[in-house]
């Protein structure tokens, strides 16, 4: 009776044990980011070049891009202006790894040849990726849904 009392305790022992290993396990693999996402962020924060190719046609003068670190995690503050026309970005920053990250918030563009000279508020996530040996990131999301053009929106490193 005693063997079968201890048995039972110790198999209660270890599958307790066990599955606090695996929710320990799951809460360190979950929490610290990867190394290569750590180097991503350290090249984000503070201040980049920023610019809407249409802008850049002009006078070849850059915005700039501010990334801070908030309570919430990473923040995009961008905004390019030429002569009335502007590009702004605003909104939470996620990196995905070292050569793309995300950015939820609004992007708003002002140039006077593209919808009659009207700004054009985007809202939602835009994605925004460095290929190749490019020396910056692109948002993905080019095409301009308030007229038929494609705006390059770019965040210089």
């Amino acid at each position: 009776m005693k063997k079968i009392i201890s048995l039972l305790l110790l198999s209660q022992l270890a599958a307790g044990a066990a599955g606090g290993f695996a929710q320990a396990q799951d809460k360190t693999s979950a929490n610290p980011p990867a190394p290569q996402k750590i180097e991503a962020e350290r090249k984000l924060l503070g201040k980049h070049m920023f610019s809407l190719q249409w802008l850049l046609f002009k006078k070849s003068m850059y915005g700039a891009a501010n990334i801070t670190r908030k309570e919430t995690g990473l923040y995009i503050d961008a905004r390019q202006e030429v002569d009335g026309d502007f590009v702004t970005l605003t909104g939470d920053l996620r990196v995905v790894n070292a050569k793309e990250f995300t950015v939820t918030g609004e992007l708003v563009t002002r140039v006077h040849h593209i919808n009659n000279g009207n700004a054009c508020p985007r809202s939602g996530t835009f994605t925004f990726k460095a290929k190749g040996t490019r020396k910056y990131w692109r948002m993905q999301e080019m095409d301009n849904p308030c007229d038929n053009a494609a705006d390059y929106v770019d965040v210089y490193f």
